[in-house]
């Protein structure tokens, strides 16, 4: 695969590689004040983390409505829930390449954390006695909603 073919279907990947090579030809460049190649080799870095953190960002929202459904005993407001659940799942989706998608799987036990400890302090006011199983996981799939939907 071309490196403008990565730009278009991995840019995370493609940034990373991209920065990698401004360094090294960086290191060739003695003396040149033209370009300050490790600042940007870093912005070029800095582009694809970016979308990195968008994507955990967008998948602890899911995770975090996720234990807000699980959790609740009240009718409303699941119908906002879902609804926000999907409206994420869709951001979530135009931002996922594949290695985006790897570097969040490896993630989703901490993202599950943050998500719970969220859910449950928006819980302590809204529905203090209800027990909160904080155990509860998703696969990325079913994050996305593309198996075992827990939205239905």
């Amino acid at each position: 695969m071309s490196a403008g073919d990565l730009y278009h279907s991995d840019f995370y990947l493609w940034s990373q590689g991209q920065a990698e090579a401004l360094r090294a030809a960086g290191q060739g460049k003695r003396g040149s004040n033209a370009v300050e190649w490790e600042r940007v080799a870093e912005e070029v870095e800095d582009l694809g983390k970016s979308d990195l953190r968008e994507a955990r960002s967008y998948a602890a929202l899911i995770i975090e409505h996720l234990f807000k459904l699980a959790w609740s005993r009240r009718s409303e407001p699941r119908g906002g829930w879902q609804a926000e659940i999907v409206r994420f799942r869709g951001t979530l989706e135009d931002v996922l390449t594949a290695t985006l998608r790897r570097e969040v799987e490896a993630d989703l036990e901490r993202l599950h954390a943050r998500a719970a400890n969220a859910a449950a302090k928006s819980f302590e006011s809204e529905e203090p006695g209800v027990p909160r199983d904080v155990a509860l996981r998703w696969s990325l799939p079913q994050i996305l909603g593309q198996a075992s939907d827990p939205i239905g």
